[in-house]
């Protein structure tokens, strides 16, 4: 009767994993809903055209809204900015199982550059000083990658991924891209100082981050290649 108790009592270790599992998942809950209320906080910024008469003529309308296309231009490209961050979330956190405290405080200050972003949008579709403005924005997304750099280099060097996460999970290649991304933000802002057209280099990034992936790929090691002939 006694060993038939102990069986069906739940393992202790089940129990703690299960729980760690459902800490984690929370926590990717709350961090979707904060990016989904940032996203939200976009829209909540752009103009409406004022001082048009109700008999007003389309070309009136049009000239009203035309008028506020910076303050459209900056939401769809900040929406963008904020989709791409939470794809880049979602990929490295859904394999995840458990957590510490490292890498709550770290998603913590991500989230804190997230809901930023908003401010930032309305801050840099301003007039004057465009310097300054572009290097808020700027120096925000380039800590907003970092911080998710962290985060990605604590988590595999932690083990709070599953086991069975596949080769693709895994890639140091994505660091270096992160880092691409984040080096052509920084090339930017000394720029917009010089002229408005600072923002190629944050169109620039992602084609970049992509080439250098590629190029490590291809040749994940040179040095490795040229050992035998220097020993020669």
């Amino acid at each position: 009767m006694t060993d038939q108790i102990e069986e069906s009592q739940p393992d202790t270790g089940d129990i703690a994993a299960e729980v760690e599992f459902i800490s984690a998942e929370r926590m990717i809950f709350f961090s979707d809903a904060v990016v989904a209320i940032a996203m939200t906080l976009l829209a909540f910024s752009l103009p409406l055209p004022h001082h048009i008469a109700s008999d007003a003529s389309d070309e009136t309308v049009w000239d009203a809204v035309w008028a506020g296309r910076i303050d459209y231009l900056t939401f769809l490209i900040s929406f963008a900015v904020i989709a791409n961050h939470w794809r880049l979330h979602h990929r490295l956190f859904r394999f995840v199982y458990r957590l510490d405290a490292r890498i709550i405080t770290l998603n913590m200050l991500w989230l804190l550059m997230i809901v930023i972003i908003p401010f930032a949008t309305k801050l840099i579709s301003g007039a004057g000083g465009f310097g300054i403005r572009f290097t808020v924005y700027a120096a925000i997304q380039i800590l907003t990658v970092l911080t998710f750099l962290l985060m990605s280099r604590h988590i595999r060097a932690s083990d709070l991924q599953r086991a069975e996460v596949p080769p693709g999970g895994r890639r140091d290649d994505d660091d270096v891209g992160l880092l691409t991304v984040a080096a052509m933000f920084a090339i930017s802002i000394p720029v917009a100082f010089l002229t408005q057209w600072a923002f190629v280099f944050w169109i620039a990034s992602a084609p970049a981050a992509r080439a250098v992936r590629r190029y490590r790929e291809r040749d994940p090691d040179p040095d490795s290649e040229g050992a035998p002939d220097d020993q020669n």
